[in-house]
């Protein structure tokens, strides 16, 4: 392996590493979670008179634009599930190729490079995670935290080699891609230039920053139509994103005390190198700049949060890039001096650990797939009524179960609400709240995880009345229900399978 072009070795590796992160995660899976609210916004841009007056499109109309038009149009060349899948495999191959190169800048030996590339693709001691929900390779179908994540790897390879324009060049890219992600690694990176001494110097960083500015400005500009459609109205209303998406605000003691384990001993084994006169300290003095940074600022949203409730802080969830600590700590925990030239413990250690994670999905009757999964095509009776619906159903807006994901996505037709298509900040907040009590009859429940509030929408929502329903044809002009198989609702059925009925409602 050392022995290897450095070309070779990268593309080895992270095609490697790619391959099994996405057989690990059972497949590219696709139209499920975040791709709700994609899917009928990338419509729209390929197709202007798609779904006119969709109130989930008009929520998520600047929601990650950079990313969802560029997956526009790929998808108008190699069709959505084409373009989906494609971007999957790219973003890990990024990530992957990142890793390599910071492993490269920090010396560390190829096959311990190969080592850690494994063990982040098969979540080894929570290598892949942070103190919120989101995984340093991201969360199943493919969104821009992915591609944001691998531009990060780059910048810091930029800076371990003092390559500070560049870095910043780079930065800006991230914040392109995904807006809040940007920002925080703004704040980490110029944090760590001016602990490192650049700020004195504005050469070295400031034609990088004035390009990160230009780079950004499609995203800025999203940002900007925000603002004017009520982006930060009641931003100091923290109760909203503890009802719609805790997962990326909470406090959880676990998941807090892997990552400061982690960069604990990041910090014992850099202070044994200072002590020592090794060069390794000087070396990775950045990487402890950066973690010791995330780690500053995860405590500053979590300060914000329960304690100043300001919102203008928790908003931002400078907690995002947390998953990072543990990425940072695994590269000095694998940089002991190497005992001779040609090691082959990291690589027989990577297949061990590669083939483990992999048996283990099969002895977990959870077999390792790289099937590209379509959750508009499940054998589920939601994807069932779905698709009859796309084929057959009648026009017009639809009502459905608020908890269930992907309607609109996968049946082409309007829908009043849906959960997990929520607004960005204060823009339309208010009327998707107000969508959702008119689903619910006023039951909308109280914040617990999203899964639980998702599954109590759909238990209100099947107890709708005749009386509800023709609430919601007159206050949303609703044409036909799709309701569970149990619901009381009286009218002539044009549908229906085990789970779920379509109704056709009287106007």
């Amino acid at each position: 392996m050392p022995h290897w072009p450095a070309a070779l070795g990268a593309s080895a590796m992270a095609i490697a590493c790619t391959l099994l992160a996405i057989a690990l995660d059972h497949g590219i899976r696709l139209g499920s979670e975040n791709h709700a609210g994609l899917l009928p916004v990338m419509r729209r841009i390929l197709d202007p008179g798609y779904l006119p007056g969709d109130f989930g499109i008009s929520i998520r109309l600047h929601h990650h634009h950079t990313f969802t038009w560029a997956a526009a149009m790929l998808a108008s060349v190699i069709g959505e599930n084409g373009a989906l899948a494609s971007l999957t495999v790219i973003g890990l191959l990024a990530i992957f190729a990142g890793l390599w190169r910071v492993g490269d800048a920090l010396d560390l030996a190829p096959a311990r490079r190969v080592l850690l590339g494994v063990a982040i693709a098969i979540g080894l001691a929570w290598l892949d995670r942070g103190v919120e929900a989101n995984r340093f390779l991201g969360n199943g179908p493919i969104m821009p935290p992915t591609f944001a994540h691998a531009l990060i790897l780059f910048g810091i390879d930029a800076l371990l080699r003092r390559r500070w324009n560049l870095a910043f060049a780079l930065a800006g890219a991230v914040a392109l891609v995904h807006l809040q992600i940007g920002a925080v690694w703004l704040v980490t990176l110029a944090a760590v230039g001016v602990g490192m001494g650049i700020a004195r110097e504005p050469r070295r960083w400031l034609p990088g920053a004035c390009a990160a500015i230009v780079i950004a400005l499609p995203a800025l500009a999203d940002v900007w139509a925000l603002l004017h459609e009520g982006l930060v109205r009641g931003i100091a209303r923290t109760e909203d994103v503890a009802f719609r998406m805790p997962q990326h605000f909470e406090f959880r003691a676990d998941r807090v005390a892997a990552v400061a384990l982690y960069l604990g001993a990041f910090v014992v084994l850099w202070r044994r190198w200072r002590a020592r006169g090794d060069a390794r300290a000087d070396r990775f003095l950045p990487l402890l700049w950066i973690a010791g940074c995330l780690m500053a600022l995860s405590a500053l949203h979590y300060l914000d949060y329960y304690v100043l409730h300001s919102g203008w802080i928790a908003r931002l969830q400078l907690l995002r890039l947390s998953m990072f600590v543990p990425v940072l700590a695994a590269f000095a925990l694998l940089a002991a001096p190497t005992p001779r030239p040609r090691e082959r413990w990291p690589l027989a250690l990577a297949t061990l650990f590669a083939f483990g994670a992999l048996g283990a999905g099969w002895a977990k009757h959870a077999p390792p797939s790289l099937a590209v999964e379509d959750e508009a095509q499940a054998s589920t009776d939601w994807a069932d009524v779905t698709r009859w619906v796309r084929a057959n159903g009648p026009a017009g807006r639809y009502v459905t179960p608020p908890g269930q994901i992907g309607f609109t996505a996968y049946s082409d037709r309007s829908t009043v609400v849906e959960f997990k298509v929520n607004p960005d900040g204060g823009a339309g907040l208010d009327e998707w709240l107000h969508r959702l009590d008119a689903v619910t009859a006023g039951a909308l429940p109280p914040a617990s995880t999203r899964r639980d509030v998702a599954a109590e929408l759909d238990a209100a929502y099947a107890k709708l009345t005749d009386a509800d329903f023709r609430r919601l044809v007159r206050d949303y002009g609703v044409r036909t229900a799709v309701v569970p198989a149990a619901s009381p609702l009286q009218g002539k059925v044009v549908y229906r399978n085990a789970g779920y009925r379509v109704v056709a409602l009287d106007p």
